[in-house]
């Protein structure tokens, strides 16, 4: 296993891969898989307009096997809500794979999802602090990191690519539950049913905080390195508190720029105002989906889609465009 700065003989390789590589971050219940379904489901969207655009799955860990995605991807398309614990047992569970020619030339993207709040928390905490000291125990900490892995049944390959994706990634995808954010600061979204994992206030609190934490540690650590991200934040489960942003607080996210950052500083500012202070241009992206409600009249290739944030989905490709030049 190779840490920045540690070259080995394998690391230009994997260190390729993790350049072109847009990290999905979350918590379990934050919404990593169904995002990432949602942008394999856009993509089949876009291929059957003919754009030449093509994706595949790159599972790791044995019991996240490549037959789960068929699974995962025929829920969304149905609107049918993906249970978070029972998709989310590890900490990288593999990552899509897209070519698109007609935006990113030759560059194959890959899009690797990471559990930052989980078992790879405090190691990756210890490594980022703790290597500043001339005291630091590199061997010591390797090995207690993919001990904690390996418990996992993650392979050597797998720990190669988590580590390469968080500390070499070209970009960071933050995702944040917007039904935990509101929980977090205790306002009511009308009662609007969350089937995501069901946390406290309290639970919720410390996990939006250790979260979010690692993250800014993280990508400060990047830039003492002098290498700095892009980052972005993806805003899930918007269907959820839909009717408190819009009818109580009058927000229009999914129409302006102006109403996402305004939903962003209400949900909390410690969230945006460091990653602003890290990168100016941190875009803020909307998610949700529910059962299709009619045909769309420019599916003509029929393929099943959900009820999504199309336009949403668009601007994160031109996005993977824009950081990938």
């Amino acid at each position: 296993m190779q840490i920045p700065g540690r070259k080995g003989k394998d690391d230009d390789s994997w260190s390729e891969i993790a350049r072109r590589s847009v990290v999905v971050m979350g918590y379990r219940g934050a919404g990593k898989t169904t995002f990432v379904g949602l942008l394999a489901v856009h993509i089949d969207y876009l291929a059957s307009k003919g754009s030449g655009i093509t994706y595949h799955f790159e599972p790791s860990v044995t019991n996240f096997p490549r037959v789960l995605w068929g699974e995962i991807l025929r829920k969304i398309r149905n609107g049918d809500k993906i249970d978070a614990t029972q998709y989310s047992k590890a900490p990288y569970v593999g990552r899509l794979v897209a070519k698109y020619p007609k935006l990113l030339g030759k560059v194959e993207l890959n899009i690797p999802m990471i559990d930052l709040a989980g078992e790879l928390y405090q190691p990756i905490m210890d490594f980022i602090i703790d290597s500043r000291s001339q005291n630091f125990d590199y061997e010591k900490w390797n090995k207690e990191f993919k001990q904690k892995l390996e418990n996992f049944g993650i392979t050597k390959d797998d720990l190669q690519f988590i580590n390469d994706f968080i500390f070499k990634g070209k970009a960071y995808l933050i995702t944040i539950n917007l039904a935990h954010a509101f929980k977090s600061i205790s306002h009511s979204t009308n009662n609007a049913s969350d089937d995501t994992v069901q946390l406290s206030q309290d639970e919720i609190d410390k996990l939006l905080d250790k979260y979010l934490n690692i993250v800014t540690n993280l990508i400060y650590y990047r830039i003492e390195q002098g290498d700095i991200p892009h980052v972005g934040i993806v805003l899930t489960h918007y269907d959820v508190v839909r009717d408190y942003v819009e009818g109580r607080l009058g927000f229009t996210p999914l129409k302006d720029e102006d109403s996402r950052r305004k939903l962003m500083n209400y949900i909390g500012s410690i969230i945006i105002n460091p990653l602003k202070d890290l990168r100016k241009d941190v875009p803020i992206f909307i998610s949700h989906y529910k059962k299709p409600i009619r045909p769309e009249p420019d599916n003509e290739a029929g393929v099943m889609l959900p009820d999504y944030p199309k336009k949403e989905y668009d601007k994160i490709i031109e996005w993977f465009k824009d950081i990938l030049k």
